[in-house]
């Protein structure tokens, strides 16, 4: 099976257009693609075979974390599939997808690094969330992390004949993410998913805008990040993979 591999189109900035896709058995989309709906309109365009979608932070901006999602599955094709703690299975390839989002402990201080990223990272000024659409906290996304590790362990341990590839916007891993972000900033870009990454034979992440394809207790963890307008992450508009 040919899946192509993208992260980080942030189209909101610059459109973007995958060169020609004919023969692709399946497209993976790892989050922050663009604002609320409009990701998922431009996939179902943008694509003929199947696509599994993940949200990044970057979908929830000036939206409603719970009502941006409901929106973007009911407005995917059918051949683009939303996936938030759910798997799509394809013959022989199962696919689990999640934002994934972090507990902030990565680095080993987890209210050091909540305070940092409340300060520093968008999310907590650009997402609302709850009836009253108050601002996102990281509590609200340390919540949604642990629901998230929990499903991912649930389904891991079920047994299925073929490959599993994982799809989360944050890495599952420090050991992936490089080192632009310092201190527990990291702590907002990654987990410390150890005990989960040997469970899949593929893990493509986003998030972090810095490109990756390395072997981690035999799973294979990738990012194909576009990034920014003319930041400089490695991305590859041809990159696939054969699973």
């Amino acid at each position: 099976m040919r899946v192509r591999i993208y992260s980080d189109l942030h189209r909101e900035f610059e459109a973007w257009e995958p060169p020609e896709c004919s023969g692709v058995d399946l497209v993976i989309l790892g989050g922050d693609i663009d604002k609320k709906g409009r990701g998922v309109r431009w996939a179902n365009q943008a694509f003929s075979c199947p696509v599994a979608y993940v949200a990044g932070n970057h979908e929830f901006y000036d939206g409603h974390i719970d009502r941006t999602l409901l929106k973007m599955k009911d407005g995917a094709a059918g051949h683009v599939h939303i996936l938030e703690n759910e798997t799509l299975v394809l013959g022989n390839l199962r696919v689990l997808g999640t934002t994934g989002w972090t507990d902030f402990s990565s680095t080993g201080d987890q209210i050091a690094a909540s305070n940092m990223a409340r300060e520093w990272m968008g999310d907590f000024k650009y997402i609302r969330t709850d009836s009253n659409y108050r601002r996102l906290r990281p509590d609200d996304v340390i919540a949604r992390n642990h629901a998230a590790k929990a499903w991912l362990r649930q389904e891991l341990a079920k047994k299925f004949e073929g490959k599993t590839l994982v799809v989360s916007h944050h890495s599952p891993s420090p050991l992936v993410i490089g080192n632009e972000h310092e201190g527990h900033l990291t702590a907002s870009y990654t987990n410390d998913w150890q005990d989960l990454i040997p469970l899949a034979d593929v893990w493509v992440f986003g998030h972090t805008h810095k490109a990756a394809e390395v072997e981690l207790a035999g799973c294979r963890v990738i990012s194909n990040p576009k990034g920014y307008p003319n930041e400089n992450t490695g991305f590859d508009p041809d990159f696939e993979i054969q699973i």
